[in-house]
């Protein structure tokens, strides 16, 4: 019965709520509701905010880090692509400069090799090319650098891959030549021309008659005298423990200029004529010693290796008595 009466109460209550509401009737009581407790939730919302902003803070770092992450990826992607284009095009420099030397010495067989490592220790000086044995390299053959100029030999050889001497190790030495300077050619003296003079009249005598040229003719100047080109200056080019070229052995009376080129000379047999080894960078002359040495400065940049090229169409001597 009491449960009757209750939901009978609650209908009544409800219908009552419900016209009242439709007619209006409790805007006041809204009104007055609204304005007790609206500086009560602005203080709840100011006092609510740091804590609703430290939250948030929390949530935007982590987006920023995450965007953050995204955005290091997507530099080092572009850096990564940076960098392979770069030694592409360093890539075709290489083999353009290869192709240039091949294209110049037509008449040698040269193969293409790649740097593979370096020999760091103090005491010696050596690369390891990517090319062996199944190539057909074999110890003593000659190395170029990409430009052409001489840089070692094929010291070791593997299948695969072998070890190269360079031109500064303390073991190598190449027999070498200083290019002499191209001397001026001069022209003899020109002969003097006699001068020509007619036959004096005597006076009240008519003079005889002479014929002079009307224009002295100029005998041409003698041919320019033939100068004999200077001879080579020969020496040894060795490598020594402080990873310099040391060209030893030359003349004591030997005349060097700094800037000299110097070349093998062929002597031996085991280095073809005329490789660019490097330039004179200084001269030592010691009045006890019988020889002048020089310090040469290699055409290669021998710390710089990546492309080298292997000289298959000479035969060091070694290798032609085998």
């Amino acid at each position: 019965m009491r449960l009757v009466s209750w939901l009978v109460a609650v209908t009544v209550v409800s219908l009552v709520s419900i016209v009242l509401s439709e007619r209006r009737a409790f805007d006041p009581v809204q009104n007055l509701s609204l304005t007790a407790t609206t500086p009560l939730a602005s203080r709840l919302r100011d006092a609510v905010r740091p804590v609703d902003d430290f939250f948030k803070g929390i949530t935007d770092r982590g987006d920023i880090a995450r965007e953050n992450k995204d955005l290091r990826d997507q530099v080092e992607k572009l850096q990564h692509a940076v960098a392979a284009q770069q030694n592409a095009e360093q890539r075709v420099r290489e083999l353009e400069d290869a192709l240039g030397v091949k294209q110049s010495r037509p008449e040698d067989q040269l193969l293409v090799a790649n740097v593979m490592s370096e020999d760091t220790s103090s005491l010696k000086r050596m690369i390891a090319i990517d090319r062996g044995s199944n190539d057909g390299l074999d110890e003593g053959m000659v190395v170029l650098s990409r430009g052409g100029s001489l840089i070692g030999t094929v010291s070791r050889v593997f299948k695969d891959f072998c070890w190269v001497q360079l031109i500064t190790d303390p073991d190598s030495s190449v027999n070498a030549q200083v290019i002499p300077s191209t001397p001026q050619t001069q022209a003899g003296e020109p002969t003097p021309t006699p001068a020509v003079t007619g036959t004096p009249a005597v006076t009240g005598t008519p003079a005889p008659l002479t014929s002079s040229p009307a224009s002295t003719a100029t005998p041409a100047p003698a041919p320019p005298s033939p100068t004999p080109m200077p001879t080579p200056l020969r020496g040894v080019a060795e490598g020594d423990l402080k990873h310099e070229l040391i060209l030893d052995l030359l003349p004591a009376d030997a005349a060097l200029a700094q800037g000299s080129l110097v070349t093998t000379s062929g002597l031996g047999g085991n280095y073809p004529r005329e490789l660019l080894i490097g330039s004179i960078q200084s001269v030592e002359q010691r009045s006890q010693s019988p020889f002048t040495k020089a310090t040469l400065n290699p055409a290669a940049n021998l710390s710089t290796l990546d492309t080298v090229l292997v000289l298959l169409s000479f035969k060091p001597a070694r290798l032609s008595q085998q």
